[in-house]
């Protein structure tokens, strides 16, 4: 047993006595060219907001029993300096206030505040329609308007909702915010 591990040290040795030695440097190195960090540019400007939108109307919903006639949206912002400030609001044509039962009349008429997020927004709002599905045409024309602050100033901008969609889910995030998906409701988010 000595003996192999001393054959095995005398090996080792007579390899790394025999190796190549490392390559000589030259006479007049070449430096690397300096590093340079070029900086990433500042947001700025007033961005844009895209919206998709649509008039849907429901059964599924909680609160009082009814078909809720209204609209939905996802909105989101790009290219622009950094949000201070965002406010969503919505305004139903005049003739919807004719459609909707007598105790939902103040979810008709005026501008309609729903919650709002920087950046990603998505809600919906709407009321008790008195004749379903029928009332739906009610709401083309409705305006959805989204005025912002940014550092370098107060934007707004206005979106016309005409298309009528259908059923729609309002799916929760953990944080707390809404968006909207077009597909069955029986599907779930």
């Amino acid at each position: 047993m000595r003996a192999a591990i001393v054959l095995v040290t005398a090996a080792t040795f007579l390899t790394a006595c025999t190796a190549a030695s490392p390559a000589t440097p030259t006479a007049s190195p070449t430096a690397s060219p300096a590093a340079r960090v070029a900086p990433t540019p500042t947001p700025s400007g007033k961005g844009t907001w895209s919206a998709d939108a649509g008039i849907y109307g429901t059964n599924f919903h909680w609160g009082p029993p009814g078909y809720i006639c209204g609209v939905g949206y996802n909105m989101s912002y790009s290219g622009g300096a950094l949000l201070t400030a965002v406010d969503v609001a919505v305004l139903f044509p005049d003739a919807f206030a004719a459609h909707v039962t007598s105790s939902s009349i103040d979810r008709a008429i005026g501008w309609q505040h729903p919650a709002e997020w920087l950046s990603r927004v998505g809600d919906a709002v709407g009321a008790l329609c008195q004749s379903g599905p029928n009332d739906l045409d009610s709401l083309r024309g409705t305006l959805l308007r989204v005025t912002w602050e940014t550092a370098e100033g107060s934007y707004e901008q206005q979106f016309k909702i005409d298309e009528i969609r259908g059923q729609m889910t309002a799916c929760g995030a953990p944080d707390g915010r809404v968006h909207i998906s077009w597909t069955d409701p029986g599907r779930g988010c």
